[in-house]
This record gives C-alpha cells, structure tokens and sequence, in this order.
C-alpha cells in the first residue's frame, strides 16, 4: 500500500505570501492602467465592464428641432384648433367620371366620417370651412410650410361645426358649381377650371383637432366620399366620388421645446439629436452592448391608441452633422415599464469606437411621426433630477 503524507509543517508566512502573489496577478487581468476610462467603470457577474452614464458623470446632450413632415400616407385627416396648435386637411377627389359634361347639379354632398381621434379635447368643438385650392400641389410631398395660404380661395364651398363623437358620419352641403367644374374639366383638359381639390381651414370657433378617415382605411363606408345629383338631357343621375388622395398640414409653436425636455412630436414633426461624450471609453475595447434609456415625462405627453399609431420610438445614426440626414438602419425602442424607453443602439457604437463613423450623434423620433399629433416628452440631460436623465449603459471587453 503506497501512503500519502501531506507536510503540515509550512511555515503560515509562505502562505499568505503565496495567496498575496495571486491576488495581485488575479486583479492585473482585470486592468490595465494605460486605457483611459477604466477608473471609471466596475465589473458585472459575466466578467465584463460597464460604463454607465449616471453613476460615471458622462455628458448627454439634447437637442430638438422642427421637421416638417408629409402626412398623406397617414389614416388620419386633422382639423382645428387647439391652444397653439392649427390642422388643415388638403382633400382631392380623383378619377373624375368624363361622361357628365354639361350637366346641370342639383344637389352635392360631402361626407366624411370621424375616426375616434382628437388632440386633445375629445369634447371640444370641431368648426371648419371649406375653400377651394388655387394651385396644383403634389399632396405625396407637400408640407406645411411648402404650401401657401395665397392658394387658398374665397368662395365659401361648405362649412361644418359640431362634436363628433365615436365614429359618426357628418354629412356637409356642397358647392354645386365645384362639382361641375369638376365635370367640365374631366371631359375637357382645356376648362380653364381646375381640379386642384379642395382644404378644410379651422374656424374660430374650433377648439380641438379631430381626425377623420382617408382613402388609405380602406373601407368604403369610411372614406371620405360626395354624392351629386345631376341631370343630363333630362336625366337624372346619382353621382359618388370616392377615390381621393388628402394631407394634413400640421402648425405647432416651437416655443414648445424646453431645454429640460426631449420634445418629440408626430405630424409637426418634431425631432431629437442626442449627443454623447465617450472620451471616458478607451478605444481599446470592444463593445459588447450599448443601451440608451430614456424617462417619460407622462403628465405633459399624449399617447393615443389611434388607427395606424405606434408608440415605439425610432433611433437613426446621423451621418450628417448640418443636414441632420442618417445612414437609415432603423433602432427601435422596448419598455420595461410603462414610463421607461430602451433602444439597443450597439451597432451604432461599434462604428463610432471603431473609427468607421464619425460620431454626430443619434436622431430620436416616434416610428411613425407623420401618422397624427401624438406627442411623447422625456426628461433631458438638462433635467434637475439626475435620476431622469437619459442613460447610457455600455457593456464592454478590453482589446488586447
């Protein structure tokens, strides 16, 4: 039998020598004195370090701005007034049946059905009049300051004043000589009056903004539509025009923006460039995530659930400094909570680490900004309480 003896008699000073001597090569692997920023961050359970924003003093910067923004692939048609703000709709009637030049028009109709949506007095009055269009706008692109309140005309062609509720259809008289107008010029190119559609201007008497359908719902019992009846050689005929193409033109005060808020808006639109100061990240690492976190301001925000909304928000890497463009790889935000917005932006922070961009900052916006009045406000860097702050946490490894 072979036996094992284990010498008990080490003297104690070697073993705390030799438990010194691991501690310090343990802890050497873990920093490295010559990489800038390492000071500042601590290590989490899976071995990696973290630069978080708050607890290590890193500067974030807002900066909101004003994008006009074309709305005509939205669900929603805006009109009215409410406080500082002011909706007109832009409404074009197309595919204009040829066939009824010369007629004489009894009676027209415009009808147009509520949707549900109003900023922000579901309560308030919705009061508008209706004016003809003087000019050919291209409504896939106009915007609201692209378009001139010299183009809109005199002639009163219907009005409307109410409280529509849950999805009522209002019915509005019509201007007979702009349907046959209308007529003339389908049957004859040379009609020196044209079809450049019609716009819904808010009154003062309009106390909210409220949304109806487009012809992008899809569903033909809620579109906006007009009924003429016309006769023709003594023939009495029931016109429907129901394939339209409309926009919104959207006003907000940029008065609005505060340097202690993000201000992000749809339909205005109103944007934000976040900026952040990395020179506490050595360049010597490799970035494993990078997770910006943003704090709503819910008191002063307004969310709906309308047709075609989204309340996520929408991160883009700009590439251009002045022009505010960016590369277009689309980041989209998460909620762990009800008043708390994650993006994962880590790509992003590759390339500026990496030297393959340069760092102009990130544009912040809701995915679709151009769908209603919706308007989401987040606590800046300028904010008074720290803990509101937007946040940027970087989890990363040393480069060797």
């Amino acid at each position: 039998m072979v036996k094992y003896f284990i010498n008990t008699k080490i003297p104690i000073q070697y073993i705390l020598i030799l438990i010194l001597i691991s501690t310090f090569f343990m802890s050497g692997c873990n920093n490295n004195p010559n990489d800038l920023g390492l000071n500042y961050i601590s290590s989490d359970t899976l071995g990696t370090l973290i630069l978080d924003s708050q607890k290590d003093t890193m500067n974030i910067t807002n900066k909101n701005f004003l994008k006009y923004v074309n709305t005509s692939s939205s669900f929603n048609m805006m009109v009215g007034n409410y406080q500082n703000y002011n909706s007109k709709a832009l409404l074009r009637f197309n595919s204009i049946t040829a066939d009824f030049d010369s007629s004489s028009i009894l009676s027209a109709t415009l009808y147009l059905r509520y949707n549900g949506y109003a900023f922000s007095d579901s309560n308030g009055i919705t009061s508008f009049n209706i004016y003809k269009i003087n000019s050919d706008y291209d409504f896939d692109t106009v915007t609201y300051d692209q378009f001139s309140s010299s183009d809109i005309g005199t002639t009163l062609l219907g009005s409307y004043s109410g409280t529509p509720h849950d999805t009522v259809k209002i019915a509005i008289p019509f201007n007979n000589q702009t349907i046959k107008d209308w007529l003339e010029s389908a049957a004859d190119t040379n009609y020196t009056v044209k079809n450049y559609g019609i716009i819904l201007v808010p009154n003062s008497n309009s106390n909210n903004i409220k949304a109806f359908y487009t012809y992008g719902s899809g569903d033909v019992n809620n579109i906006p539509t007009i009924v003429a009846i016309v006769t023709k050689y003594g023939v009495v005929d029931t016109l429907t025009f129901n394939t339209t193409k409309s926009v919104s033109l959207n006003y907000a005060p940029t008065t609005l923006m505060t340097n202690d808020r993000i201000f992000l808006q749809n339909g205005v639109a109103f944007r934000d460039v976040m900026k952040f100061d990395l020179t506490k990240l050595s360049s010597k690492v490799i970035i494993n995530q990078a997770l910006i976190t943003l704090s709503l301001d819910r008191a002063n925000s307004f969310i709906s659930n309308s047709l075609g909304s989204d309340a996520k928000l929408l991160a883009n890497m700009i590439t251009d400094s002045v022009a505010l463009t960016n590369d277009g790889i689309n980041f989209y935000s998460i909620q762990p909570d009800s008043n708390t917005y994650t993006i994962n932006v880590t790509p992003i922070f590759q390339k500026w680490n990496y030297g393959v961009s340069p760092n102009f900052g990130i544009l912040i916006r809701n995915i679709y900004d151009y769908t209603n009045l919706d308007k989401f406000v987040f606590y800046s860097g300028n904010y008074s309480d720290a803990s509101k702050r937007p946040k940027l946490r970087i989890r990363y490894t040393i480069r060797r």
